[in-house]
């Protein structure tokens, strides 16, 4: 039975590496990658990118550390204070989590050299490809740490493909939304001019980016609950497991129509008002939908951080 400190290192685990991944991914495809390429343009969002990839990266080190540390000392029933070296040893080389974990603390150390190496130079264009790629490699080794490396043959490698997939779109749009989030903090104050036509072209370019990443997340689900399950409905309603996919389903939807209340309704509003100069409350009202956006997020996390210790059958 897990505790409350290893839910808790799951969800921070899942949130840290989903932004160290979304951050970039925004920033290489929407307006803000046009502030942060070269030495000719404004060093400010470049820095501020940097410094906040840094601390992603060092806490998912730290955090990678403690779940290598706790994860052994769970299966090995003992103390943490009584594990040796052999026994870590085993873990990180002779189990698939072991491996996943070693590997995920590679990349983050080569990624936090690539970002070390470019706060010292900062005539040079920031390496916002590389940086995505190893940080979405990185994501994508906490397949390991759930369901979805759980499978063997056709059916397992279909099972950890979707869940790769699954995480991959995941901090793709989580990433986005906290970009957003910021992005409102610093710009979206109704008279900040210049800054509200940077929101709309970050709002407006995120919608299509954003149809993918539900239609990843959407079909990647029902293909990894199929699989888990046999494609049994009935299981939502008599498993903890299923009760809380429930829970998640629900928060998904919600965000699903905050999704659509931006698309359709408050992004156009926001475009009409900076195109007609009228005072508007659109950028409160859009700041409000994300907040609350981002928070259905978290908690859409905290239940996955749940739900990879159940039993999809228990």
């Amino acid at each position: 039975m897990s505790s409350l400190p290893d839910y808790t290192l799951r969800f921070m685990q899942y949130l840290d590496l989903m932004l160290l991944f979304g951050l970039p991914l925004f920033a290489w495809y929407g307006p803000v990658a046009s502030t942060i390429g070269g030495d000719k343009r404004s060093p400010q969002p470049r820095w501020a990118l940097t410094r906040g990839l840094l601390v992603c990266g060092v806490l998912g080190l730290a955090l990678v550390g403690i779940e290598i540390v706790r994860s052994t000392a769970g299966i090995m029933g003992v103390a943490v204070s009584d594990l040796v070296r052999d026994d870590l040893a085993w873990y990180l080389f002779d189990t698939a989590a072991g491996r996943a974990g070693l590997t995920r603390a590679f990349l983050l150390v080569l990624l936090l050299a690539v970002l070390g190496w470019q706060s010292q130079r900062a005539e040079r264009p920031f390496p916002i490809r590389r940086v995505t790629l190893l940080a979405g490699v990185a994501l994508v080794s906490l397949a390991w740490n759930g369901h979805a490396a759980s499978g063997e043959g056709v059916s397992g490698t279909v099972r950890l493909v979707a869940g790769m997939a699954h995480l991959l779109a995941a901090g793709g749009w989580i990433g986005a939304i906290f970009a957003l989030l910021i992005l409102f903090v610093r710009h979206g104050k109704p008279a900040a001019g210049e800054g509200l036509r940077m929101l709309w072209r970050a709002l407006h370019t995120f919608s299509r980016p954003g149809t993918v990443f539900v239609g990843v997340l959407v079909v990647t689900g029902i293909l990894h609950y199929g699989d888990l399950v046999g494609w049994s409905i009935a299981a939502l309603f008599h498993s903890r497991h299923g009760n809380l996919m429930l829970l998640k389903l629900a928060l998904f939807a919600a965000m699903l129509g905050l999704a659509a209340l931006h698309r359709w309704w408050l992004v156009p509003r926001l475009e009409r008002d900076i195109h007609t100069g009228a005072p508007s409350h659109s950028a409160q009202h859009l700041r409000l939908s994300v907040t609350i956006e981002a928070t259905i997020a978290l908690l859409i996390l905290v239940s996955v951080a749940v739900l990879g210790t159940l039993s999809p059958h228990g």
